[in-house]
């Protein structure tokens, strides 16, 4: 009697029939199934027959037996087919292992185990210039140009090393760990001298320079607070829904977390159906052995969960939705496809066709579209147009940290500020966080220097920022409209995962009139202008999986750029990235073991990375479906500004190098919008709008700060 109370539990109401009871019954003792597991294997059934739901009738049970029966035969077959050597050197035949799981159906990883030895000392110096060359391992074993050559003036190659000498990614043998050679818990607050080697206010590099004159910026910047400007200040509206961003961290909940992961495969199968015209039909399983081409979409995924962040082609799987494939993952065959560029969490669509039942053979790659541009009405145009009186919008961008590894000197912050009000003189000053990050070396060793100019010392990290930061803040001229977004490595935001919720301006105690806090990632509009920001470093995080000359001659940041608006998520990666160092040891037990034991015994300590809270992975996404005008992603990679699909991508940089040296901000120029110029194009409809073609009327410059 219990196990027909437990058919009807799981099958519902309409197995509430003699036969139908026994028929499944009599199926969980033939197959040595529980009625929990035969269900999953009826929803398998219902998945394969493209039904969201199966009749429970006569007809569907039998056909339903010869579904298990086909699986039963399949796997036998499979351990059959493991347990003989193929020793043929035509082609690599992939066989499954007895204990693969069919959620998997993955044998012998491709991923290569053997690490690849870190090069010491990458930098070419000579005795004007340094240069060096950055870029993922994987390009590197390319063509000399696939990489992207820098160029740094004398004194400045030293800071890029000491930047990056203190992380190291899982299990790294070269990280350097607090109290080493390269890297040193300092102990004094003496502000660095040593950043003198380029000028403030120095041109770096600019995009679109020749035909576009910078900004005279805002007149209005140098009023006081209680003078009238001139005209109407710049509109500064966020695009975004805060109230989505202020959940409970730390409460993933594993069904939420797959649901948006499934999602996101299901949202670009409706994007790929509609922009190639295709039908339901033309998708199927790739997981099921077919010898019929087929459409398929999936998330790129390792062929082994062990591998060790080294990937190549052979090395790839494409995982299903539910409602595609169960959920499952099949090995691909990419020989038939001359250029490709995949990273883990990409979402793709292919053409192929899975002849034998072990992976999915490729034929063809369908691109996925990018999305929309924004739009305005002529009304709108002329209404920016006129609250900027025809001139020039001024923007200024910057990235933290905002003081080097061994102090918490502000002084370079203090003459940056005095720069923006009285020479400067931008709009909108976009700062992003960290303004005091949790991995500093001083606060993560616990040894807060004294601060003599404080009658009181800060007794927690909030007061420190509104002692060091608040005052230098205020200084910002009441007419410049400021934007703070933080950083997972912030201290003072009390939100520590992405997508991350705003910094609390009550809190920081900084002014309403001018002062608005963002959330990272965030869509906001500066008149026309829409801007996405986020502030995890995608650029640096992307490891791509390159094949074919074509592809990988392209410039990097390029491709990575690509593939953020057409994955329409400014952190499109999945898993995201961790960054780790050693953990360092009590010196009595340094003593007491030898070299060897030392390494075996080595503890690493997660210090930041991507922290993704998977069940809001939603937020990180392109708001309304449409690509920003500019797009800002801050990195610790080179400063660069670049067009990509007619979208201005901007990383400004480091506002100061780890060793105290001078680092980067953009400087954004974007002509006042006219209608009459021909550089907005007109798109016809039943209200004629207008693109706003930011990337004919936008300079950047990226300038020494």
């Amino acid at each position: 009697m219990s196990g027909s109370i437990d058919v009807i539990t799981h099958f519902g109401p309409d197995a509430d029939k003699p036969e139908i009871i026994t028929a499944l019954e009599d199926l969980t003792k033939l197959h040595a199934l529980s009625v929990e597991d035969l269900y999953i294997k009826w929803e398998q059934f219902s998945n394969q027959r493209r039904q969201t739901h199966t009749d429970l009738t006569s007809k569907n049970i039998d056909e339903f037996k010869q579904f298990l029966q086909l699986q039963m035969e399949k796997r036998a077959n499979q351990i059959s087919s493991s347990s003989k050597v193929n020793t043929s050197t035509k082609k690599l035949v992939i066989k499954k292992s007895l204990n693969s799981s069919p959620l998997f159906g993955l044998s012998i990883p491709k991923t290569p185990t053997l690490k690849k030895r870190k090069l010491h000392g990458p930098f070419s110096l000579s005795d004007s210039k340094q240069t060096y060359n950055v870029g993922s391992e994987a390009e590197t074993n390319e063509k000399g140009n696939s990489s992207l050559k820098l160029e740094f003036t004398p004194g400045m190659a030293e800071d890029a090393v000491g930047d990056s000498a203190p992380l190291s990614h899982a299990k790294s043998s070269d990280a350097k760990t607090p109290g080493s050679s390269t890297f040193q818990t300092p102990t004094t607050n003496t502000p660095t001298t040593s950043r003198q080697n380029v000028p403030a206010g120095k041109i770096l590099d600019s995009l679109n320079p020749e035909n576009i004159e910078i900004s005279s910026g805002n007149p209005n910047a140098g009023l006081l607070s209680t003078e009238e400007p001139s005209y109407n200040q710049v509109k500064v509206e966020p695009f975004y829904d805060a109230k989505k961003y202020k959940f409970r961290t730390m409460r993933q909940n594993l069904q939420e977390a797959s649901d948006v992961l499934d999602d996101q495969i299901e949202s670009f199968t409706k994007i790929i159906q509609n922009h190639y015209k295709l039908s339901p039909n033309d998708f199927a399983d790739p997981t099921i052995q077919s010898q019929s081409e087929i459409y398929a979409v999936g998330r790129i995924v390792p062929d082994s969960p062990t591998y060790d962040k080294f990937l190549n082609p052979e090395s790839l799987s494409l995982e299903t939705s539910r409602m595609g494939g169960v959920g499952r993952r099949v090995r691909l065959d990419l020989s038939q496809v001359n250029e490709l560029s995949f990273f883990l969490g990409q979402i793709v669509a292919f053409k192929g066709k899975n002849a034998n039942g072990d992976y999915f053979t490729v034929n063809s790659i369908l691109p996925l579209p990018y999305p929309n541009s924004p739009v305005s009405t002529s009304q709108e145009l002329q209404e920016f147009q006129a609250s900027l009186e025809g001139s020039s919008l001024k923007v200024i961008v910057t990235c933290g940290p905002y003081f080097a590894n061994d102090n918490f000197s502000l002084e370079l912050l203090q003459e940056f500020i005095d720069s923006i009000n009285n020479e400067v003189k931008p709009h909108v000053l976009i700062m992003f966080g960290p303004f005091i990050d949790i991995t500093h070396p001083l606060i993560a060793s616990g040894k807060l220097p004294n601060f003599p100019q404080f009658k009181t010392q800060p007794k927690t990290l909030d007061e420190l920022f509104l002692k060091l930061f608040t005052p230098i803040l205020k200084t910002i001229s009441p007419h410049i409209q400021t934007v703070l977004i933080p950083s997972t490595k912030d201290a003072i935001s009390n939100h520590a995962a992405y997508p991350q919720a705003s910094l609390i301006r009550k809190a920081l105690q900084l002014p309403k009139k001018n002062f608005k806090c963002m959330a990272n990632p965030s869509s906001f509009q500066i008149n026309e202008i829409y801007f996405g920001c986020s502030n995890v470093d995608t650029f640096k995080d992307l490891k791509e999986v390159i094949k074919g000359g074509t592809t990988s001659s392209r410039y990097r940041l390029d491709r990575v750029s690509e593939h953020i608006l057409q994955q329409r998520r400014y952190y499109p990666i999945f898993p995201g990235s961790i960054r780790t160092r050693i953990k360092p040891k009590d010196v009595s037990t340094k003593k007491e073991t030898n070299d060897m034991e030392s390494k075996e015994e080595k503890v690493y300590e997660h210090i930041s990375g991507a922290d993704l809270d998977v069940s809001y992975l939603g937020l990180t996404e392109f708001v309304g479906g449409f690509s920003p005008d500019i797009m800002i992603i801050p990195s610790e990679l080179q400063h660069f500004a670049r067009v990509v699909q007619n979208v201005v991508v901007i990383n400004p940089g480091r506002f100061i190098r780890a060793t105290g040296n001078r680092g980067s901000y953009a400087q954004i120029t974007v002509q006042c919008p006219d209608l009459e110029d021909g550089k907005l194009t007109l798109v016809e409809g039943e209200e004629p709008v207008y693109l706003h073609n930011v990337w004919k009327r936008a300079r950047v410059d990226l300038i020494a700060s």
